[in-house]
């Protein structure tokens, strides 16, 4: 009876393996994802350390049917209704603390799981503006003294790279200065460039689309 139930057992097994699939390959559904939607979902990472400025700071990405997710906002008037369509600001968005300021803005990134990376940029992002009194050339003679005031707009953009260092049951991803952040005045770029660093993971499945 032992000799027959053996062989039994380890067909059995083996067949229970072939309908498995390789537990350790990748996943069956697209693009090797070990159940549908896998990456769909809402992503938050540090931003720190840099060069040549010290950046600290999150930024979060959102992922709805594998694109980014988005927000339709709409405005009625007399010719009627105008949508329009952004990326949702409630889930894809950086803050970061650089030179001594701070910056908002939105956030647009991938996950590709075939070559385990993530992609993203950073766009829009606001800091703090300054208005300053600048004097005014005069051909009146002293102590005639003319100024105006002009505003300076400090802007900042840039984006990011990382590895996926997990994509099972928890998604994870990091790069080590794969990130760049370039500040501006007024649209004219204040060099150098920034780099950065970055540490983040999957922290939610809700990616429900936002209407407003």
């Amino acid at each position: 009876m032992k000799r027959i139930l053996l062989p039994l057992a380890a067909l059995s097994l083996a067949t229970n393996l072939s309908l498995a699939g390789n537990w350790f390959g990748p996943g069956p559904f697209a693009n090797g994802a070990y159940y549908p939607g896998q990456y769909d979902g809402v992503y938050s990472a540090t931003v720190f350390g840099g060069a040549p400025s010290v950046i600290s700071g999150v930024l979060g990405f959102g992922l709805r049917n594998g694109a980014p997710t988005t927000s339709t906002n709409s405005t009625i008037s007399t010719n009627g209704t105008q949508n329009t369509i952004s990326v949702d600001p409630f889930q894809n968005y950086f803050i970061v603390f650089v030179n001594g300021a701070t910056y908002a803005g939105l956030t647009v990134a991938n996950i590709n799981n075939q070559t385990d990376s993530v992609s993203g940029g950073l766009f829009n992002g606001q800091g703090p503006s300054t208005t300053e009194a600048v004097p005014v050339p005069n051909p009146a003679p002293p102590p005639a003294n003319i100024t105006t005031l002009v505003t300076t707009e400090n802007t900042c953009g840039g984006g990011f790279n990382a590895n996926l260092t997990g994509k099972k049951a928890v998604i994870t991803f990091s790069g080590n200065n794969t990130g760049t952040l370039q500040t501006s005045t007024n649209g004219v770029p204040v060099p150098p460039a920034n780099t950065f660093s970055l540490n983040g993971m999957k922290v939610g499945d809700q990616t429900t689309q936002t209407t407003q």
